[in-house]
Protein backbone atom coordinates (compact mmCIF):
# COMPACT_ATOMS: atom_id res chain seq x y z
CA UNK A 1 0.00 0.00 0.00
CA UNK A 2 1.22 3.50 -0.79
CA UNK A 3 2.47 5.39 2.26
CA UNK A 4 2.63 9.16 2.49
CA UNK A 5 4.87 10.58 5.19
CA UNK A 6 5.07 13.73 7.25
CA UNK A 7 6.74 14.83 10.47
CA UNK A 8 4.65 15.81 13.48
CA UNK A 9 6.21 18.35 15.86
CA UNK A 10 4.99 18.96 19.41
CA UNK A 11 6.34 22.50 19.56
CA UNK A 12 5.47 23.26 23.16
CA UNK A 13 7.68 20.39 24.36
CA UNK A 14 10.80 21.46 22.46
CA UNK A 15 13.50 22.85 24.84
CA UNK A 16 15.37 25.98 23.69
CA UNK A 17 18.89 24.61 24.20
CA UNK A 18 18.62 21.40 22.16
CA UNK A 19 19.84 21.07 18.57
CA UNK A 20 19.80 17.27 18.33
CA UNK A 21 17.51 17.27 15.30
CA UNK A 22 19.67 19.81 13.47
CA UNK A 23 22.87 17.92 14.24
CA UNK A 24 21.42 14.59 13.11
CA UNK A 25 20.11 16.10 9.88
CA UNK A 26 23.42 17.81 9.07
CA UNK A 27 25.36 14.60 9.78
CA UNK A 28 23.66 12.67 7.02
CA UNK A 29 26.06 11.67 4.28
CA UNK A 30 26.13 13.86 1.19
CA UNK A 31 23.99 16.76 2.39
CA UNK A 32 24.95 20.40 2.46
CA UNK A 33 23.37 21.34 5.81
CA UNK A 34 20.42 20.69 8.09
CA UNK A 35 16.94 21.29 6.75
CA UNK A 36 15.36 21.44 10.19
CA UNK A 37 16.02 24.26 12.61
CA UNK A 38 15.54 24.79 16.36
CA UNK A 39 14.00 28.19 16.90
CA UNK A 40 13.18 30.31 19.94
CA UNK A 41 11.14 33.00 18.24
CA UNK A 42 9.73 35.48 20.79
CA UNK A 43 11.46 33.45 23.53
CA UNK A 44 9.03 30.58 23.07
CA UNK A 45 10.84 27.25 23.06
CA UNK A 46 9.67 25.30 20.07
CA UNK A 47 11.05 23.46 17.10
CA UNK A 48 10.31 25.19 13.83
CA UNK A 49 9.63 22.36 11.45
CA UNK A 50 10.83 23.57 8.08
CA UNK A 51 11.17 20.13 6.61
CA UNK A 52 9.45 19.80 3.26
CA UNK A 53 5.68 19.34 3.31
CA UNK A 54 5.89 16.95 0.33
CA UNK A 55 3.21 18.96 -1.48
CA UNK A 56 0.62 17.13 -3.56
CA UNK A 57 1.31 19.56 -6.42
CA UNK A 58 4.89 20.74 -5.77
CA UNK A 59 5.57 24.21 -7.13
CA UNK A 60 9.30 23.45 -7.01
CA UNK A 61 8.75 20.57 -9.42
CA UNK A 62 6.68 22.71 -11.76
CA UNK A 63 9.36 25.42 -11.77
CA UNK A 64 12.31 23.11 -12.48
CA UNK A 65 13.41 23.56 -16.13
CA UNK A 66 15.47 20.34 -16.17
CA UNK A 67 12.89 17.99 -14.63
CA UNK A 68 15.30 17.30 -11.79
CA UNK A 69 12.55 17.21 -9.15
CA UNK A 70 10.15 14.30 -8.98
CA UNK A 71 7.34 13.21 -6.67
CA UNK A 72 7.19 9.49 -5.97
CA UNK A 73 3.87 7.74 -6.54
CA UNK A 74 4.93 5.07 -4.04
CA UNK A 75 5.60 7.13 -0.92
CA UNK A 76 4.61 10.70 -1.86
CA UNK A 77 8.11 12.08 -1.18
CA UNK A 78 9.44 14.87 -3.40
CA UNK A 79 13.08 14.25 -4.35
CA UNK A 80 15.85 16.15 -6.17
CA UNK A 81 17.70 14.17 -8.84
CA UNK A 82 21.12 15.76 -8.29
CA UNK A 83 22.57 14.49 -11.58
CA UNK A 84 19.93 16.45 -13.48
CA UNK A 85 20.01 19.64 -11.38
CA UNK A 86 21.54 22.62 -13.20
CA UNK A 87 21.67 24.86 -10.12
CA UNK A 88 19.41 27.59 -11.46
CA UNK A 89 17.60 28.11 -8.14
CA UNK A 90 14.14 28.26 -9.71
CA UNK A 91 12.88 25.70 -7.19
CA UNK A 92 14.11 27.82 -4.28
CA UNK A 93 12.16 30.83 -5.58
CA UNK A 94 9.07 28.72 -6.31
CA UNK A 95 8.70 27.12 -2.86
CA UNK A 96 6.28 29.32 -0.95
CA UNK A 97 7.22 27.66 2.36
CA UNK A 98 10.98 28.23 2.18
CA UNK A 99 11.69 24.52 2.30
CA UNK A 100 14.00 24.29 -0.74
CA UNK A 101 17.72 25.16 -0.62
CA UNK A 102 20.67 25.57 -2.97
CA UNK A 103 24.16 24.43 -1.99
CA UNK A 104 26.42 27.34 -2.94
CA UNK A 105 29.52 25.16 -3.37
CA UNK A 106 28.03 22.43 -5.55
CA UNK A 107 25.18 24.51 -7.01
CA UNK A 108 22.82 21.59 -6.41
CA UNK A 109 19.36 22.00 -4.91
CA UNK A 110 18.54 20.03 -1.77
CA UNK A 111 15.59 19.55 0.58
CA UNK A 112 14.15 17.18 3.15
CA UNK A 113 13.46 13.81 1.56
CA UNK A 114 12.31 12.19 4.81
CA UNK A 115 15.45 9.99 4.85
CA UNK A 116 13.44 7.61 2.67
CA UNK A 117 10.85 7.07 5.39
CA UNK A 118 13.25 6.80 8.36
CA UNK A 119 14.08 10.40 9.40
CA UNK A 120 17.29 10.89 11.37
CA UNK A 121 15.80 13.89 13.19
CA UNK A 122 13.02 11.73 14.66
CA UNK A 123 15.47 9.08 15.86
CA UNK A 124 17.80 11.68 17.38
CA UNK A 125 15.20 13.63 19.38
CA UNK A 126 15.69 12.83 23.10
CA UNK A 127 12.39 14.42 24.11
CA UNK A 128 10.07 12.60 21.66
CA UNK A 129 9.01 15.94 20.23
CA UNK A 130 9.28 14.67 16.66
CA UNK A 131 7.16 11.84 15.36
CA UNK A 132 6.87 10.18 11.95
CA UNK A 133 3.32 10.04 10.65
CA UNK A 134 2.14 7.94 7.70
CA UNK A 135 -1.44 8.22 6.53
CA UNK A 136 -1.66 5.07 4.39
CA UNK A 137 -3.93 6.84 1.94
CA UNK A 138 -6.83 6.75 4.42
CA UNK A 139 -7.93 10.27 3.58
CA UNK A 140 -6.91 10.32 -0.08
CA UNK A 141 -8.96 7.21 -0.75
CA UNK A 142 -12.08 9.36 -0.35
CA UNK A 143 -11.05 11.93 -2.98
CA UNK A 144 -13.13 11.73 -6.16
CA UNK A 145 -12.04 14.91 -7.93
CA UNK A 146 -9.16 17.33 -8.26
CA UNK A 147 -8.90 20.43 -6.08
CA UNK A 148 -11.98 22.59 -6.66
CA UNK A 149 -10.12 25.75 -5.63
CA UNK A 150 -7.20 27.60 -7.18
CA UNK A 151 -3.86 28.05 -5.43
CA UNK A 152 -4.49 31.75 -4.79
CA UNK A 153 -7.02 32.51 -2.04
CA UNK A 154 -7.56 35.42 0.32
CA UNK A 155 -7.14 33.53 3.60
CA UNK A 156 -4.37 34.06 6.14
CA UNK A 157 -1.42 31.68 5.82
CA UNK A 158 -1.88 28.78 8.21
CA UNK A 159 -5.67 29.16 8.34
CA UNK A 160 -7.35 25.71 8.60
CA UNK A 161 -10.34 26.95 6.57
CA UNK A 162 -8.35 26.55 3.36
CA UNK A 163 -7.28 22.97 4.11
CA UNK A 164 -10.73 21.89 5.26
CA UNK A 165 -12.42 23.55 2.25
CA UNK A 166 -10.07 21.89 -0.25
CA UNK A 167 -10.58 18.47 1.34
CA UNK A 168 -14.34 19.05 1.43
CA UNK A 169 -14.38 19.75 -2.30
CA UNK A 170 -12.25 16.73 -3.20
CA UNK A 171 -14.55 14.42 -1.26
CA UNK A 172 -17.90 15.91 -2.29
CA UNK A 173 -16.91 16.11 -5.97
CA UNK A 174 -17.62 18.73 -8.61
CA UNK A 175 -21.39 18.14 -8.79
CA UNK A 176 -21.86 20.84 -6.18
CA UNK A 177 -22.80 24.49 -5.63
CA UNK A 178 -21.33 26.28 -2.62
CA UNK A 179 -23.22 28.99 -0.73
CA UNK A 180 -21.32 31.47 1.43
CA UNK A 181 -21.70 34.74 3.30
CA UNK A 182 -19.43 37.64 4.28
CA UNK A 183 -16.72 36.27 6.56
CA UNK A 184 -13.52 34.26 6.59
CA UNK A 185 -15.08 31.17 5.00
CA UNK A 186 -16.00 33.09 1.86
CA UNK A 187 -12.39 34.04 1.16
CA UNK A 188 -11.88 30.74 -0.67
CA UNK A 189 -15.19 30.75 -2.58
CA UNK A 190 -15.69 34.37 -3.63
CA UNK A 191 -12.38 34.91 -5.44
CA UNK A 192 -9.90 37.78 -5.37
CA UNK A 193 -10.74 41.01 -7.17
CA UNK A 194 -12.23 40.05 -10.53
CA UNK A 195 -10.68 36.56 -10.52
CA UNK A 196 -12.58 33.45 -9.42
CA UNK A 197 -10.90 31.04 -7.02
CA UNK A 198 -13.39 28.16 -7.36
CA UNK A 199 -13.88 25.79 -10.29
CA UNK A 200 -17.53 25.15 -9.37
CA UNK A 201 -20.47 27.56 -8.94
CA UNK A 202 -20.46 29.61 -5.73
CA UNK A 203 -23.24 31.92 -4.57
CA UNK A 204 -22.58 34.76 -2.15
CA UNK A 205 -25.57 35.32 0.16
CA UNK A 206 -26.19 37.62 3.11
CA UNK A 207 -25.29 36.46 6.61
CA UNK A 208 -28.99 36.10 7.39
CA UNK A 209 -30.06 33.91 4.47
CA UNK A 210 -27.47 31.40 3.15
CA UNK A 211 -29.61 28.45 4.25
CA UNK A 212 -32.84 29.65 2.67
CA UNK A 213 -30.95 30.57 -0.50
CA UNK A 214 -29.40 27.11 -0.74
CA UNK A 215 -32.75 25.49 0.04
CA UNK A 216 -34.42 27.44 -2.75
CA UNK A 217 -31.71 26.46 -5.23
CA UNK A 218 -31.97 22.80 -4.18
CA UNK A 219 -35.73 22.80 -4.73
CA UNK A 220 -35.23 24.26 -8.19
CA UNK A 221 -32.70 21.55 -9.07
CA UNK A 222 -35.04 18.87 -7.77
CA UNK A 223 -37.94 20.28 -9.79
CA UNK A 224 -35.82 20.21 -12.97
CA UNK A 225 -34.59 16.68 -12.28
CA UNK A 226 -31.01 17.63 -11.40
CA UNK A 227 -29.30 15.85 -8.49
CA UNK A 228 -26.88 18.61 -7.48
CA UNK A 229 -25.55 19.04 -3.94
CA UNK A 230 -26.19 22.45 -2.42
CA UNK A 231 -23.63 23.04 0.30
CA UNK A 232 -23.64 25.95 2.73
CA UNK A 233 -20.10 26.62 4.00
CA UNK A 234 -20.09 29.51 6.47
CA UNK A 235 -18.76 30.61 9.86
CA UNK A 236 -20.16 30.59 13.37
CA UNK A 237 -21.65 34.10 13.15
CA UNK A 238 -23.89 33.20 10.23
CA UNK A 239 -24.75 29.93 11.97
CA UNK A 240 -25.26 30.57 15.66
CA UNK A 241 -26.28 34.23 15.53
CA UNK A 242 -27.67 36.30 12.63
CA UNK A 243 -28.40 33.33 10.38
CA UNK A 244 -29.79 30.93 12.97
CA UNK A 245 -33.48 31.54 12.23
CA UNK A 246 -33.07 30.50 8.60
CA UNK A 247 -30.95 27.50 9.57
CA UNK A 248 -33.42 26.31 12.18
CA UNK A 249 -36.35 26.74 9.79
CA UNK A 250 -34.63 24.80 6.99
CA UNK A 251 -33.78 21.99 9.41
CA UNK A 252 -37.38 21.82 10.64
CA UNK A 253 -38.73 21.75 7.05
CA UNK A 254 -36.35 18.93 6.08
CA UNK A 255 -34.52 20.84 3.34
CA UNK A 256 -32.08 18.48 1.61
CA UNK A 257 -28.86 20.49 1.86
CA UNK A 258 -25.46 19.99 3.47
CA UNK A 259 -24.64 22.68 6.03
CA UNK A 260 -21.02 23.07 7.14
CA UNK A 261 -20.22 25.48 9.97
CA UNK A 262 -16.49 26.25 10.12
CA UNK A 263 -16.33 27.53 13.68
CA UNK A 264 -13.46 29.84 14.68
CA UNK A 265 -15.46 30.98 17.69
CA UNK A 266 -15.76 34.70 16.89
CA UNK A 267 -16.44 37.18 14.09
CA UNK A 268 -12.86 37.12 12.82
CA UNK A 269 -13.14 38.74 9.38
CA UNK A 270 -14.61 41.95 10.80
CA UNK A 271 -12.18 42.38 13.67
CA UNK A 272 -12.44 39.59 16.25
CA UNK A 273 -15.79 40.27 17.92
CA UNK A 274 -17.50 37.82 20.26
CA UNK A 275 -20.06 35.44 18.75
CA UNK A 276 -22.51 32.91 20.13
CA UNK A 277 -19.85 30.18 20.01
CA UNK A 278 -17.10 32.23 21.71
CA UNK A 279 -16.22 30.25 24.86
CA UNK A 280 -16.45 31.47 28.41
CA UNK A 281 -13.64 33.84 29.50
CA UNK A 282 -12.15 34.13 26.01
CA UNK A 283 -10.70 37.46 24.96
CA UNK A 284 -12.11 39.28 21.93
CA UNK A 285 -12.31 42.99 21.14
CA UNK A 286 -15.92 43.02 22.35
CA UNK A 287 -15.17 40.84 25.39
CA UNK A 288 -11.97 42.58 26.49
CA UNK A 289 -9.69 41.84 29.41
CA UNK A 290 -9.08 44.69 31.84
CA UNK A 291 -9.68 46.00 35.32
CA UNK A 292 -13.44 45.46 35.23
CA UNK A 293 -13.82 42.52 32.87
CA UNK A 294 -11.93 39.34 32.04
CA UNK A 295 -13.19 38.10 28.69
CA UNK A 296 -16.63 36.77 27.80
CA UNK A 297 -18.67 36.11 30.93
CA UNK A 298 -21.34 33.75 29.60
CA UNK A 299 -21.15 30.25 28.16
CA UNK A 300 -21.15 29.48 24.45
CA UNK A 301 -23.97 27.89 22.48
CA UNK A 302 -23.35 24.21 21.76
CA UNK A 303 -24.52 24.35 18.15
CA UNK A 304 -23.98 20.69 17.16
CA UNK A 305 -26.35 19.47 19.86
CA UNK A 306 -28.83 22.23 19.08
CA UNK A 307 -28.94 21.05 15.46
CA UNK A 308 -29.19 17.38 16.41
CA UNK A 309 -32.20 18.29 18.58
CA UNK A 310 -33.97 19.44 15.41
CA UNK A 311 -34.27 15.77 14.47
CA UNK A 312 -32.37 16.10 11.19
CA UNK A 313 -31.01 12.90 9.61
CA UNK A 314 -27.34 13.60 10.28
CA UNK A 315 -25.26 15.80 12.61
CA UNK A 316 -21.53 15.50 13.25
CA UNK A 317 -18.45 17.29 14.58
CA UNK A 318 -15.01 17.23 12.94
CA UNK A 319 -11.52 18.72 13.18
CA UNK A 320 -8.39 19.26 11.11
CA UNK A 321 -6.45 16.90 13.38
CA UNK A 322 -8.66 13.90 12.55
CA UNK A 323 -9.13 14.11 8.81
CA UNK A 324 -10.11 10.51 8.18
CA UNK A 325 -12.95 10.97 10.66
CA UNK A 326 -14.07 14.05 8.71
CA UNK A 327 -13.84 12.19 5.40
CA UNK A 328 -16.09 9.39 6.68
CA UNK A 329 -18.62 11.94 7.96
CA UNK A 330 -18.69 13.77 4.62
CA UNK A 331 -19.42 10.46 2.93
CA UNK A 332 -22.43 10.00 5.20
CA UNK A 333 -23.59 13.58 4.62
CA UNK A 334 -23.51 13.01 0.85
CA UNK A 335 -25.91 10.07 1.18
CA UNK A 336 -28.60 11.99 3.07
CA UNK A 337 -31.60 12.51 0.78
CA UNK A 338 -34.44 13.04 3.25
CA UNK A 339 -33.36 16.17 5.10
CA UNK A 340 -30.42 18.26 6.25
CA UNK A 341 -26.90 17.08 7.06
CA UNK A 342 -25.13 19.40 9.51
CA UNK A 343 -21.35 19.29 10.06
CA UNK A 344 -19.68 21.46 12.72
CA UNK A 345 -15.94 21.94 12.11
CA UNK A 346 -13.54 23.18 14.77
CA UNK A 347 -11.34 25.87 13.18
CA UNK A 348 -8.60 27.55 15.25
CA UNK A 349 -7.83 31.14 14.20
CA UNK A 350 -4.26 31.94 15.18
CA UNK A 351 -4.87 35.68 14.72
CA UNK A 352 -8.00 35.92 16.85
CA UNK A 353 -6.81 33.28 19.32
CA UNK A 354 -3.32 34.80 19.65
CA UNK A 355 -1.55 31.58 18.77
CA UNK A 356 1.44 30.65 16.55
CA UNK A 357 0.76 30.75 12.82
CA UNK A 358 1.39 27.03 12.39
CA UNK A 359 -0.52 25.81 15.45
CA UNK A 360 -3.92 24.86 13.98
CA UNK A 361 -3.38 21.10 13.92
CA UNK A 362 -1.85 21.02 17.39
CA UNK A 363 -4.67 23.10 18.89
CA UNK A 364 -7.28 20.95 17.14
CA UNK A 365 -5.73 17.78 18.49
CA UNK A 366 -5.58 19.22 22.01
CA UNK A 367 -9.24 20.26 21.77
CA UNK A 368 -10.13 16.62 21.15
CA UNK A 369 -7.79 15.17 23.77
CA UNK A 370 -9.21 17.47 26.49
CA UNK A 371 -12.84 16.83 25.43
CA UNK A 372 -13.21 20.55 24.69
CA UNK A 373 -14.35 19.50 21.22
CA UNK A 374 -15.42 15.85 21.26
CA UNK A 375 -15.89 14.01 17.98
CA UNK A 376 -19.37 12.53 17.71
CA UNK A 377 -22.24 12.03 15.30
CA UNK A 378 -25.98 11.61 15.44
CA UNK A 379 -27.41 9.51 12.61
CA UNK A 380 -31.20 9.25 12.49
CA UNK A 381 -31.42 9.84 16.23
CA UNK A 382 -28.60 7.45 17.20
CA UNK A 383 -25.66 9.16 18.93
CA UNK A 384 -22.14 7.81 18.64
CA UNK A 385 -18.78 8.94 20.02
CA UNK A 386 -16.21 8.62 17.24
CA UNK A 387 -13.21 9.10 19.52
CA UNK A 388 -12.71 9.00 23.27
CA UNK A 389 -9.30 9.94 24.73
CA UNK A 390 -7.67 7.09 26.64
CA UNK A 391 -6.30 9.57 29.17
CA UNK A 392 -8.34 12.74 29.02
CA UNK A 393 -6.09 15.77 29.48
CA UNK A 394 -7.08 18.71 31.72
CA UNK A 395 -8.47 21.77 29.98
CA UNK A 396 -5.30 23.75 30.80
CA UNK A 397 -3.51 21.75 28.10
CA UNK A 398 -5.87 23.35 25.60
CA UNK A 399 -6.11 26.87 26.98
CA UNK A 400 -2.34 27.33 27.29
CA UNK A 401 -1.84 26.84 23.55
CA UNK A 402 -3.23 30.31 22.82
CA UNK A 403 -3.08 33.86 24.15
CA UNK A 404 -6.81 34.56 24.32
CA UNK A 405 -6.85 32.67 27.64
CA UNK A 406 -3.65 34.09 29.13
CA UNK A 407 -5.60 36.01 31.76
CA UNK A 408 -7.46 33.02 33.20
CA UNK A 409 -7.66 32.65 36.95
CA UNK A 410 -8.07 29.34 38.72
CA UNK A 411 -11.82 29.82 39.08
CA UNK A 412 -12.11 30.52 35.33
CA UNK A 413 -10.27 27.32 34.47
CA UNK A 414 -12.46 25.38 36.88
CA UNK A 415 -15.59 26.82 35.26
CA UNK A 416 -14.42 25.94 31.73
CA UNK A 417 -13.53 22.43 32.91
CA UNK A 418 -17.03 22.08 34.36
CA UNK A 419 -18.62 23.12 31.05
CA UNK A 420 -16.43 20.70 29.11
CA UNK A 421 -17.20 17.80 31.45
CA UNK A 422 -20.94 18.45 31.47
CA UNK A 423 -21.18 18.59 27.68
CA UNK A 424 -19.06 15.50 27.16
CA UNK A 425 -21.00 13.55 29.80
CA UNK A 426 -24.27 14.56 28.11
CA UNK A 427 -23.09 13.34 24.71
CA UNK A 428 -21.78 10.12 26.24
CA UNK A 429 -25.12 9.58 28.00
CA UNK A 430 -26.98 10.12 24.71
CA UNK A 431 -24.86 7.41 23.05
CA UNK A 432 -26.18 4.91 25.57
CA UNK A 433 -29.81 5.61 24.72
CA UNK A 434 -31.35 3.20 22.25
CA UNK A 435 -34.27 4.17 20.06
CA UNK A 436 -37.35 2.02 20.48
CA UNK A 437 -38.35 0.15 17.36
Amino acid sequence: MTRFYDTLVKRRDCPPDCTACEDACAARAGVASSVIKADDVHKVARSRNITCYQCSQPLCMEACPSDAIVKSEEDGIVRVMSDDCIGCGSCVDACTYGNMYLDESSQIAFKCEMCNGDPECVKACPYEVLKLVSDNENVRSHFITEDLFTSGVGLCSGCPIETMSRITGKILGDNVVFFGTPGCCSRITQGIGMQASARVPCYFALMTNPTSTAAGAKRYYQKTGQDIMCVVMVGDGATADVGFAGLSGAAERGENIIYICIDNEAYMATGIQSSGTTPFAAWTFTSPVGAYRAGKRNNSKYMPLIMADHGIPYTATATLSHLEDYALKLEKAKKVKDGMAYLHLFSPCYTGWRAPEDSSVEISRMAVETNYFPLWECENGEYKLNYKPENRLPIEEFTKTMGRFNHLKEEDIDHIQQIVDERFNLIEALTKLKLQA
